[in-house]
């Protein structure tokens, strides 16, 4: 190479043209953007397809929630206590809009399967509340 070494040359790849000014440390110590809040945000909206012209972040909340569901850990002392919801079995398959029939027991009338709280935390990892029925 024709060119001299430089002090830059001495830096990390992902370092190497930044300005201290924009660095700060973070709790456990590692070297991290001061600004990664808000660009970490930018790719959320983006992802979700807010970030034309700006984004309000519920905005972006309500995509990410919308996308990813609002899937609750069960807990077989812990009755989920709603009329509808969908569950998610440990062989990853979702049996939606599961129906209360009593106190910690929800019916899923296409297998005319019945779940309790023996089953939550067993055979069902996971459960939300089922989306409203369309009119």
């Amino acid at each position: 190479m024709s060119r001299e070494v430089t002090e830059l040359d001495f830096r990390k790849p992902e370092f190497r043209d930044a300005k201290v000014e924009d660095y700060e440390f973070r709790e456990d110590g590692a070297l991290a953007r001061k600004d990664r809040w808000q660009t970490g945000m930018w790719r959320v909206a983006s992802l979700v397809g807010q970030s034309r012209g700006g984004f309000e972040i519920d905005a972006v909340v309500y995509k990410v929630r919308k996308l990813a569901g609002n899937w609750c850990t069960p807990d077989p002392d812990e009755d989920p206590g709603l009329e509808r919801i969908d569950i998610r079995l440990s062989c990853g398959s979702v049996l939606a809009n599961c129906e209360r029939t009593g106190p910690f027991a929800y019916h899923w009338r296409f297998g005319n399967i019945t779940f309790t709280s023996k089953d939550f935390g067993a055979d069902i990892v996971e459960w939300q509340e089922s989306a409203a029925p369309k009119a």
